[in-house]
């Protein structure tokens, strides 16, 4: 009989090829995208004394970030050091009316005048720095990480992890910096902005519609620096702004936190440091919570000294321990 002729061999199917990311453009601004990258090029500058208050002197300064110069404020404590650092992130200002040490020299003041070495970035497009767009918000973190090790590089710095403080959008920086990076030990969380980037969005273009004279829920001629900063809305990028947002993982926490709230803030609702809260108990961080009956965004009296001394005693206690670590 006539052998058969050989089946042809079926070909292998194709593979399925990667759905592209249709938000890869802006995934430098992720939390997996700003773990991914180094910081800290460069040195801290001093541009000029400032002032010799009791216990420190104020400097101002100027140090780089991702090709942008960015000033501050620099408080060196009296005697040789080496000092304890702490960098503070101030909140929300009009670029027009903001200046150097707005909203972090109460806190920054006090913490110098009992040894502690404190810096406080401008951060990019305020007082003499560098203007440059703040995607979704991150290039203030940006900014605030690439300054964590200049700051340890400072002669006048104790070796090891430095300490954090942020108050309002200051402490939503700080919230996201400390998913970032591993160098800071002690995060002090004041009255802050909310750590879900979506929710932020919401927020800031409620307060543009405000300003503009217009009523809520209308987006048509709304055109400010939220056009700028988010490029594409939360409802056309739902993933994106997950993956924008500290809150999914707040596992890479190595920070002990601590957070103040007073119970009348006339900005921040209790949802936005409660989600925080919560997100970091349920992910097993060490965290501290602090309320204050009827005080505002911004404390005062007797409620304000408080918080100044619970600052004052945490970072003491856990930037001595990082020290010896």
């Amino acid at each position: 009989a006539a052998t058969a002729a050989p089946s042809a061999t079926p070909s292998a199917s194709p593979a399925p090829s990667a759905t592209p990311d249709p938000w890869a453009a802006y995934a430098p601004y992720t939390i997996a995208g700003l773990r991914a990258r180094s910081y800290g090029q460069g040195q801290i500058e001093i541009v000029r004394e400032i002032e010799r208050a009791a216990g420190f002197t104020r400097y101002l300064v100027a140090y780089p970030s991702d090709g942008l110069r960015i000033t501050g404020m620099l408080n060196v404590p009296a005697g040789s050091g080496p000092f304890p650092v702490v960098i503070l992130n101030h909140g929300y200002y009009p670029l027009d009316v903001y200046q150097t040490g707005n909203g972090s020299k109460l806190a920054a003041d006090y913490l110098a005048s009992r040894g502690f070495l404190t810096i406080s970035p401008d951060f990019r497009s305020h007082a003499g720095s560098d203007d440059a767009p703040n995607l979704f918000r991150a290039g203030h973190v940006i900014d605030t990480l690439n300054l964590i090790p200049l700051a340890q590089k400072l002669p006048q710095a104790r070796p090891g992890k430095l300490g954090m403080w942020g108050h309002s959008n200051g402490g939503a920086i700080t919230a996201k910096a400390i998913v970032v990076s591993d160098q800071v030990a002690a995060a002090v969380i004041y009255s802050p902005a909310s750590s879900n980037i979506a929710e932020d969005y919401q927020f800031r273009v409620e307060r543009s519609r405000a300003r503009a004279g217009q009523p809520p829920g209308r987006r048509t001629g709304v055109i400010d620096r939220v056009d700028v900063e988010f490029p594409v809305a939360p409802d056309a990028a739902p993933d994106l702004y997950q993956r924008l947002s500290p809150l999914p993982y707040l596992a890479f926490v190595s920070a002990t936190v601590q957070i103040h709230w007073g119970s009348a803030d006339e900005t921040v609702p209790y949802k936005w440091p409660g989600d925080l809260l919560d997100g970091l108990r349920a992910a097993g961080k060490p965290v501290e919570y602090f309320e204050y009956p009827g005080q505002p965004h911004s404390f005062t009296g007797a409620a304000n000294q408080l918080y100044l001394r619970r600052i004052a005693e945490f970072f003491g206690a856990q930037l001595a321990v990082a020290g010896q670590s």
